[in-house]
């Protein structure tokens, strides 16, 4: 059964990992105006939550044998991702100014992770490091996964890879979620609106105490700083499934994948097209620019989803997906 505040939080989350994509692209064509100043808000926020999201559904997954884990979401994680990265690769070679593709852009991917869909192959890590770490004491792999996002987001140590020091940064969040996850499920329903403003306001004053002083790179702070951003978004998560006129954010939870795998293209098709051109802009572009490319991304995404479930297999599951033990497709692996 469907927990609808897990849904409503991960519904909050891709919409930001969405916007934060249409922020930088926008950005480099000077589109984006008073919304880059969102960028840094959005990288502490969105992918603590969405990681500490996926780690909650993990404990029941990490109990079953290798073989089943390996078959039921490693290889269809990876799948994914490489399908992907082959359509991305693929059309972004078609824009103007692209950058440089071919064989090896394609075999990159496979040790370098992309750039927007780094989320799939990282996820599959955690996923098996997950499943060889679950008989170690929950102190020790909690424990080394904090010490490790501490050291990379506070810059000591770095793999010379964006994705890569990211996969570190932010394991954290998945094994603490993993290791708590029935507490959690317990807990969070509960929480009230006062809690919720509580945990928002925390957190953007230690954001903007960072911003004023302009170093977050102080150690331990992205991660004591993404703990609260977790707190905030379960809350709002609580909230938003309370309210029947938001279900839109719920029903989005129940698709992150499409839209996740989908939004770079209508993204980065806009950044290309756009770049270079000497365009006077009538005013007040850059206030909608980058809501609207949101929007249209997110209903791109659900446009072809809705189009091929149920008719087209291997774009959003593997070829010849698994069923449930209720005979439906299991559909969502984000």
């Amino acid at each position: 059964m469907r927990e609808g505040w897990i849904d409503s939080a991960r519904g909050l989350a891709i919409i930001l990992v969405v916007l934060f994509h249409a922020v930088i692209n926008l950005d480099l064509v000077g589109l984006a105006g008073p919304w880059s100043r969102l960028a840094y808000p959005l990288d502490t926020f969105r992918m603590p939550l969405f990681f500490f999201l996926a780690g909650l559904l993990a404990p029941s997954l990490l109990a079953r044998p290798l073989r089943q884990v390996l078959r039921t979401r490693c290889l269809t994680l990876i799948y994914l991702y490489v399908l992907w990265c082959l359509l991305l690769v693929a059309f972004r070679a078609l824009l103007p100014h692209s950058p440089p593709g071919g064989v090896a852009a394609v075999a990159r991917v496979l040790v370098e992770p992309n750039v927007y869909l780094w989320f799939l192959y990282t996820l599959c890590l955690f996923t098996l490091v997950g499943w060889l770490t679950r008989r170690l004491p929950a102190w020790l792999v909690v424990g080394t996964a904090f010490a490790c996002s501490a050291v990379f987001a506070a810059g000591l140590v770095s793999t010379g890879d964006v994705p890569w020091d990211k996969t570190f940064r932010y394991w954290f969040f998945f094994v603490l979620a993993s290791r708590t996850a029935s507490a959690v499920r317990s807990v969070v329903p509960r929480m009230r609106m006062v809690h919720v403003i509580g945990a928002g306001v925390a957190y953007v004053v230690v954001l903007g105490f960072f911003l004023y002083i302009s170093d977050d790179r102080i150690i331990f702070v992205r991660p004591m700083l993404g703990l609260l951003a977790v707190a905030a978004g379960c809350g709002l998560g609580v909230m938003i499934a309370r309210v029947p006129a938001l279900g839109l954010v719920r029903h989005l939870g129940t698709r992150t994948l499409p839209i996740y795998v989908v939004h770079a293209f209508p993204i980065t098709a806009a950044a290309a097209l756009l770049a270079g051109r000497d365009t006077d802009w009538p005013p007040g572009t850059d206030l909608i620019a980058v809501p609207l490319l949101t929007l249209a991304a997110i209903l791109l995404a659900l446009g072809l989803d809705r189009l091929v479930t149920g008719r087209v297999h291997g774009i959003f599951d593997v070829p010849f997906p698994r069923r449930d033990s209720a005979g439906q497709r299991a559909y969502s692996v984000t």
